[in-house]
């Protein structure tokens, strides 16, 4: 299970520190370009701007994964569960990402497979904190 809990650590470290960053750069600066994007991106989504993406990006994406990870390192004995839940909602994340705006990065696939294996080694890892 060391290796479970390492590469979970490190993965949810990675995401975290990346939506953290992605979406206070989002809020900073609505219109993307910040992250070179532009507006016309969001012309299928309900959104005018980057805004209130950045918001649940930062928040909820990158406070999820933040807590997984900080969870993992302090053996915290729920902690599986928590990366369960951080990695369903990354896997969310990127999938109404895709319905909304299309397929236009190859980053979208890595981390919806990223969400999908936090869940996943998360899963094996509930109700164990060792």
């Amino acid at each position: 299970m060391r290796w479970t809990r390492l590469t979970l650590v490190i993965t949810e470290a990675f995401v975290a520190l990346s939506a953290l960053v992605a979406g206070a750069m989002f809020v900073a600066e609505p219109s993307g370009r910040l992250m070179g994007m532009t507006e016309v991106t969001l012309a299928r989504s309900p959104f005018r701007n980057y805004l209130v993406p950045g918001i649940v990006l930062f928040m909820v994406v990158g406070g999820t994964q933040a807590v997984a990870a900080w969870a993992e390192m302090r053996r915290w004995p729920r902690a599986g569960w928590l990366s369960v839940v951080a990695g369903a909602v990354l896997a969310g994340w990127i999938a109404v990402q895709v319905a909304m705006i299309g397929l236009g990065h190859p980053m979208q696939p890595s981390l919806f497979v990223a969400g999908v294996v936090i869940a996943g080694l998360g899963w094996r890892r509930r109700g164990g904190g060792k």
